[in-house]
């Protein structure tokens, strides 16, 4: 059964379903790195935390969302909504299955969200290595597409500055838009090696000889039902200009 608008599941089933299929996951021990951060965080619920690093991003804005990283439970329960994803093809209105990251889309077990942009933008503790390095990636990327931020959680803490200030507002392509893109790479066009080194930017997890193989199974998925415009548009652009072709399709509620 397919669900549709009508038939889909609310928000808080969806949130107890996936919490229920995250306590069936082993956890790693939250290193002292981590434990410091909770800490830390604890100081910034009366402010609004900016990061100062122009370069993050692109300017798409640099406050952060630091309501659950005060405690492991909410780390825990803001990690579960980017490591699972609902499968809609195997999920009925009575039976919700999910589709652990760590198995099919290069989420790694040590993984953990610390927090995120308020479109979404998660950052990402490494806590296979006790210093903790921060990984960040877009959203609606794939989550083997994410990329160093800063050498440990120590660093970032350094870079963030609580301001008391409202929230600003999520831009409007995130908070309402009904448009979900699909951009697929068809061609690699006349100059091969270059687009194969942006795909390297894009998926960066995976080895040489994981990167080759992609050559042979366009068409290639580089943004998945997504809402961000900007994304979509940023993906156009830069592969159109290395004589790439791509293909962008969209989908209304």
């Amino acid at each position: 059964m397919s669900f549709s608008r009508s038939n889909f599941p609310a928000p808080a089933e969806l949130a107890a379903s996936r919490v229920a299929w995250m306590a069936q996951i082993a956890r790693p021990p939250l290193p002292p790195a981590v434990q410091t951060w909770m800490t830390w965080a604890l100081g910034c619920r009366d402010a609004m935390p900016w990061l100062q690093l122009p370069a993050w991003r692109e300017g798409a804005g640099n406050w952060l969302a630091m309501q659950r990283a005060t405690d492991a439970e909410g780390l825990w329960s803001q990690t579960g909504e980017y490591r699972f994803g609902l499968d809609l093809k195997a999920s009925t209105t009575g039976d919700l299955r999910w589709i652990d990251g760590a198995m099919a889309d290069g989420w790694s077990p040590h993984w953990l969200v610390l927090t995120h942009g308020l479109d979404g933008d998660p950052l990402i503790g490494d806590m296979s290595r006790p210093e903790v390095p921060v990984l960040w990636k877009w959203h609606d990327e794939p989550h083997r597409a994410a990329r160093p931020l800063f050498a440990s959680l120590e660093e970032l803490m350094a870079h963030v500055q609580a301001k008391a200030a409202k929230a600003p507002l999520v831009p409007r392509e995130t908070r309402s838009s009904t448009i979900f893109y699909t951009v697929r790479l068809l061609e690699l066009g006349p100059d091969p090696a270059r687009v194969m080194l942006a795909l390297r930017k894009i998926f960066t997890t995976l080895s040489v000889q994981e990167l080759l193989k992609l050559k042979t199974r366009l068409p290639l998925t580089l943004l998945d039902d997504s809402v961000s415009a900007l994304q979509k548009d940023r993906l156009v652009q830069h592969f159109g200009a290395l004589g790439a072709r791509v293909e962008v399709s969209e989908r209304r509620l």
